[in-house]
């Protein structure tokens, strides 16, 4: 593996089937997101033209990974060069994870036969490393708070009972 690389989305020592075939290079920002199963079909979009649609609109690449049969959940894994530059309000990499997140709102939607979710609480989960999951909570959950009191989000982080679509050394950031 080159200096200017870092493992694939795909670890191989995963017992979980995971099988993302790309490589990342140093500089880019994934996020990976989970998704229930039967919702994954209208998110890619016939022939794959919605999740081409996102990637061309975010500069991003979005891969499913590949899951367990038995698992209700899938990942999704969004992938973002790091330039710095900031769009409006948010960076490049939080552009796309938040067009995502709102593709797989609307697809939440068509299938429960809504419009949208007026005021009904909505909950994003992303996978993170075990060991990132501490500097979301922050020392005596600190930064956790403050997210709570700025934004009105409420953010648990769970590691056990995960799906069988994490790795092991994943833990989920629940915001709702």
């Amino acid at each position: 593996m080159g200096s200017n690389t870092v493992p694939s989305i795909s670890d191989s020592n995963n017992n979980n089937n995971n099988n993302a075939s790309f490589k990342r290079t140093r500089g880019h920002v994934v996020f990976r997101l989970l998704c229930h199963a039967s919702r994954i079909g209208a998110f890619i979009g016939k022939a794959g033209t919605v999740i081409k649609s996102l990637q061309q609109l975010t500069d991003s690449k979005i891969r499913i990974d590949d899951s367990p049969v038995d698992c209700p959940e899938r990942v999704i894994a969004v992938i973002v060069k790091l330039d710095g530059e900031v769009d409006g309000d948010f960076t490049k990499p939080q552009e796309a994870l938040l067009k995502v997140f709102e593709r797989i709102l609307d697809v939440a939607a068509e299938s429960e036969g809504t419009s949208d979710f007026g005021d009904r609480v909505v909950s994003c989960r992303l996978l993170v490393n075990a060991g990132q999951a501490g500097s979301v909570i922050g020392k005596g959950g600190k930064v956790v708070e403050k997210i709570r009191i700025d934004t009105g989000c409420r953010i648990r982080v769970l590691s056990e009972k995960l799906p069988a679509c994490t790795k092991p050394t994943d833990e989920i950031i629940e915001v709702k």
